[in-house]
C-alpha cells in the first residue's frame, strides 16, 4: 500500500482468523471485518474474493437458445459471478459520482438514485450464487 509521503507497506489482506478476545461470532466485529473488505475492495487495494456457495462451485450456466439450429452456449458459473460482480462495481462508482455530483439538485439526484436501486433489483435473482448474504443485491424493498 502506497501512503503519504511515498512510503510503501505491504499489508496483509486477509481477515482469516481476524477475531477479538472471546469475540468469536460477535457482530459488530463482522461488520467492521465486512465493512474494511468493501471499502478496501471499492478502492482497487483489494481483490475481493466474494465466495461462490459450495453448490455452484465448478458449476456452468447453460444458455439454451429456442431455436433448434443454433448451437447452445456454456458459460463457467466462476466467470460469470465475476462479471456480475464488475456490474456491482461499476454500479457502486456510478452512484458515488451522482452522490457527489456538484451540478445536480437533490430532486436529480433521488430520481437517479431510484434508477440504480431498481438495477440493483433487478440482480436479485443471482443472489443464490454467494454463500454470504452481506453479498447480496439489495432492490428497493430490501433496503432499510
Amino acid at each position: 500500500m502506497l501512503f503519504a509521503g511515498g512510503d510503501v507497506k505491504m499489508v496483509a489482506f486477509t481477515f482469516d482468523g481476524l477475531t477479538a478476545d472471546g469475540s468469536a461470532g460477535d457482530p459488530e466485529l463482522d461488520r467492521i471485518v465486512h465493512a474494511m473488505r468493501e471499502v478496501l475492495g471499492d478502492h482497487g487495494w483489494l481483490d475481493v474474493d466474494l465466495e461462490l456457495s459450495k453448490r455452484w462451485v465448478g458449476g456452468t450456466l447453460k444458455l439454451v437458445p429456442g431455436k433448434d439450429d443454433t448451437q447452445a452456449k456454456d458459460v463457467p458459473i466462476e466467470m460469470f459471478l465475476k462479471k456480475l460482480i464488475g456490474v456491482r462495481d461499476k454500479l457502486r462508482v456510478l452512484e458515488q459520482k451522482l452522490n457527489s455530483h456538484p451540478s445536480l439538485s437533490p430532486e436529480e439526484k433521488l430520481e437517479l438514485q431510484g434508477y440504480i436501486t431498481r438495477c440493483y433489483g433487478s440482480l436479485t435473482t443471482f443472489n443464490v450464487l454467494f454463500s454470504n448474504r452481506a453479498s447480496w443485491f439489495v432492490g428497493q424493498g430490501e433496503r432499510e
